[in-house]
């Protein structure tokens, strides 16, 4: 018995050794660790609308999200329903996140936590991150974090830093954030 389990441990080792250098790097096409945001935004370019629809569990939002960088460099994110009713504005300043108004059931520290990390790797560059292509060439998947605070966003589109879909995925919390494009007339 004593004997086998000398072999297995040495095998075990190799195989988890085989699995961390196989899996996803955070380099992208070589460009050192630093993943460029999902959604770029440049100064007087006007406001981007998006679809907006939020999963969670049993329960379905959707609404359209508007954000700007502001002429302070500062960015701006506003959800609102198709109704009117404003679901939270966000801003974004450097590293810093800062809630200007939230519906009262998002008003929960773990939930304001999660939009921010989310935000914050949509609109900013981020380091270690794992991104590969799937099947299809134009779709990006980036896998971050462990647990309950991995996420696994999808980038859609053929144009880099302008996606058509970006769809956000917590998979142990059952939390889906999916955005899709409005065209610049409306």
């Amino acid at each position: 018995m004593r004997r086998s389990l000398r072999f297995v441990s040495p095998v075990v080792l190799f195989l988890l050794l085989i699995q961390f250098s196989t899996s996803c790097s955070p380099r992208i096409n070589g460009e050192g660790s630093t993943v460029p945001p999902a959604i770029e935004l440049t100064k007087g370019e006007g406001s981007q609308k998006y679809n907006i629809q939020l999963d969670f569990m049993k329960h379905h939002m959707s609404g359209m999200l508007i954000v700007r960088r502001m002429p302070d460099n500062e960015i701006r994110i506003v959800a609102s329903t198709y109704f009117g009713l404003s679901l939270f504005d966000f801003s974004l300043r450097g590293d810093k996140f800062n809630v200007n108004s939230c519906i009262e059931p998002m008003k929960k520290e773990k939930v304001l936590k999660l939009l921010e990390m989310d935000f914050k790797r949509l609109f900013l560059s981020e380091k270690g991150i794992c991104a590969k292509a799937t099947k299809n060439e134009l779709t990006e998947k980036r896998v971050s974090g462990k647990g309950f605070g991995k996420s696994v966003l999808y980038i859609t589109g053929n144009i880099p830093g302008d996606p058509a879909q970006i769809k956000m995925k917590h998979p142990w919390i059952r939390l889906t954030i999916r955005l899709d494009k409005l065209s610049k007339e409306i």
